[in-house]
């Protein structure tokens, strides 16, 4: 389950619908992955599509991991005890 967000817009388009800050084209993905994120008990729930392509981040996201969105986008986010923590969306790259 999601616990918290690291980006108050994502928090936002996520609990109110309010998906303003983020691009038209990536707002229908991105919630359905939110949806993934928070049905999830464990990070393998994750790994199913494997469009997510979960994997573990490192240097200054140490502790972190990121699930694809589109293209360069990703959603990054700490896992902990079955929930999830610190969800921000990245544009790698």
């Amino acid at each position: 389950m999601i616990k918290s967000f690291k980006d108050k817009n994502l928090e936002n388009c996520w609990r109110y619908d309010n998906c303003k800050s983020i691009k038209s084209a990536l707002k229908k993905r991105v919630v359905n992955k939110l949806h993934y994120m928070d049905a999830a008990t464990c990070l393998d729930d994750l790994r199913s599509p494997p469009s997510n392509r979960l994997h573990q981040l490192h240097d200054e996201y140490e502790g972190c991991w990121a699930i694809s969105v589109n293209g360069p986008w990703r959603l990054i986010f700490m896992f902990q005890d079955g929930d999830i923590y610190n969800v921000q969306l990245e544009q790698y790259h």
